[in-house]
């Protein structure tokens, strides 16, 4: 990955604003947000612990996948960027410039139903965050519904659903 100057930061941050905050402390006041799951439905208190824990190994494989396939057209369609705090909090911004290194970041062979908050995938073209959550559903946050579309289409193309509050 390769860190990002800083006029690339500084427009990031102007597009993307509180986006350390966003995501790092997942303070959601500048943005909404829609959720990208596996499941057609929020599941019901009966549904929940089965869906979640499956150990049906077949059904494992065809969520990473869906999820996979969402990840990598992201990385298709636009720039996409990750970010750490290292050294006395200080917010860096990575672009991701091969497919491997965005796989290798989410982990999605290792997902599962527990894991979560592994990841964020930084969209400035969209003003979209899409972040790793629990449960095998994501959150894509946004600050502007059309200019996500593209991304709702994606989500549809790859076998999963968008679900809102």
């Amino acid at each position: 990955m390769q860190k990002t100057t800083n006029i690339y930061n500084t427009e990031i941050n102007e597009i993307l604003p509180s986006l350390q905050k966003l995501i790092h402390e997942k303070d959601e006041t500048d943005y909404q947000m829609i959720f990208v799951s596996v499941f057609d439905h929020w599941l019901t208190q009966d549904e929940f612990q089965p869906e979640i824990h499956t150990e049906d190994a077949k059904e494992i494989k065809i969520r990473r996948e869906k999820l996979q396939n969402f990840v990598i057209g992201l990385f298709n369609l636009t720039q996409t960027f990750t970010s750490e705090i290292k050294r006395k909090n200080q917010f860096f911004i990575y672009q991701f410039e091969t497919k491997k290194q965005l796989l290798n970041k989410c982990e999605i062979q290792n997902q599962n139903g527990e894991s979560g908050q592994r990841y964020d995938i930084i969209l400035p073209e969209f003003q979209a965050v899409y972040s790793e959550e629990w449960d095998w559903t994501n959150i894509i946050w946004f600050r502007d519904q059309e200019k996500i579309k593209p991304l709702i289409e994606l989500a549809k193309k790859s076998g999963l659903y968008i679900l809102t509050k």
